[in-house]
């Protein structure tokens, strides 16, 4: 009786070890006709050039209508917020959540209310550019705690939130799993996973750079890294560009100078092809506010100089572009292995999501 005992205790662990996990790269897929959730790849017969990740990628032609949750600390420094809104307008993005986790780390000052702020002003700013408020999901706050401790296993919204869509769509078509994005701390969605463990088979997740600095609460990084199919996009492969100039930026867009006050206006350059309405208005403003996008800015305190996020958080657009990766590599990081990208086209980015800002 112990043995059966111990025996089952031994596969019920082996069987979450290999839980939501990548499985190895196929070369060739002839030798995969029917690849399974958790397989990758590159350039499928059928699909688009680029990185293939069953589920998500689509043949050729076919609309992308996976759910998209959306899961960022804060909006204002990156575009993907404006792209999804528009996207999900024109109804080329199931955009079904839209979740603010306003924390950071106990180094930095964990709790950041202000974050929400910004969340409900880019909401509103959507809502005034002509944005059917039938479109988009309302604002979802997820954890909120005064310190890392206090935030493990914490119930909120945004957890509460994850597990529902997840769940809902599993039971309509499991071989189409959620599209999780986050470009901030994991903190919502590892108090999801606390709160129903299955649903780290039933999603993908988008994560920028979970081996640095949006992995710094290691309790949340740590348990997605180990738990989810994480395709992860760090400062290492060139997504953020060293330069001293906002016009050398690879994929933001370029204004005519650099720090140049008198050119580098609205009107300046790729600046003017996205200042048509509001929202895109507001966030021209932020590539002359932010000084992280410029280091010949001397305002900076921080000395953040050229590390901003730099064009999408999480990188989900990757879905809609899959030449957009062209290398990737399983990666051991935060006690979990993670698909990591090594590396990427530029110009990619621009051509799936200009069009549709500059025509919106």
């Amino acid at each position: 009786m112990k043995k059966n005992i111990l025996f089952l205790a031994i596969l019920i662990c082996f069987k979450f070890a290999l839980y939501a996990q990548w499985n190895s790269e196929t070369t060739n897929w002839v030798n995969n006709p029917s690849p399974k959730i958790g397989d990758w790849g590159f350039d499928r017969p059928g699909y688009p050039e680029g990185l293939y990740i069953q589920g998500i990628t689509v043949k050729k032609g076919a609309p992308i209508n996976n759910p998209v949750i959306y899961d960022n600390d804060i909006v204002d420094d990156v575009l993907e917020d404006e792209w999804a809104f528009v996207m999900a307008s024109l109804g080329k993005m199931n955009l079904k959540g839209y979740i603010c986790t306003p924390v950071l780390t106990d180094e930095w000052g964990f709790y950041h209310p202000e974050w929400k702020k910004e969340f409900y002003e880019m909401y509103e700013r959507a809502l005034k550019s002509g944005i059917p408020k039938t479109s988009i999901p309302k604002v979802s706050i997820g954890t909120e705690a005064n310190s890392e401790k206090e935030a493990e296993n914490k119930l909120s919204e945004g957890a509460e939130l994850y597990v529902r869509i997840i769940n809902e769509q599993y039971s309509e078509n499991p071989y189409k799993p959620v599209i999780v994005n986050i470009g901030g701390q994991a903190a919502t969605l590892a108090s999801a996973w606390i709160l129903d463990r299955s649903i780290s088979e039933k999603c993908i997740v988008y994560y920028t750079d979970i081996s640095a600095y949006n992995g710094h609460y290691k309790w949340a990084s740590e348990l997605v890294a180990q738990h989810f199919r994480v395709i992860n996009f760090g400062r290492e492969f060139t997504w953020w560009n060293d330069t001293d100039c906002q016009n050398e930026w690879k994929v933001l867009p370029r204004p005519d100078g650099c720090g140049d006050t008198e050119r580098n206006d609205r009107n300046s350059g790729e600046w003017a092809l996205l200042s048509n309405n509001e929202m895109m208005n507001y966030f021209i403003h932020q590539l002359n506010y932010m000084p992280w996008y410029d280091a010949t800015n001397k305002n900076d305190a921080h000395n953040f100089g050229n590390t901003s996020d730099g064009y999408f958080d999480g990188t989900f657009i990757h879905a809609w572009a899959t030449g957009l990766f062209t290398g990737a590599k399983l990666y051991d990081t935060r006690k979990g292995s993670v698909l990591y990208i090594t590396s990427f086209v530029p110009e990619e980015a621009k051509k799936a999501t200009f069009p549709i800002l500059i025509h919106f």
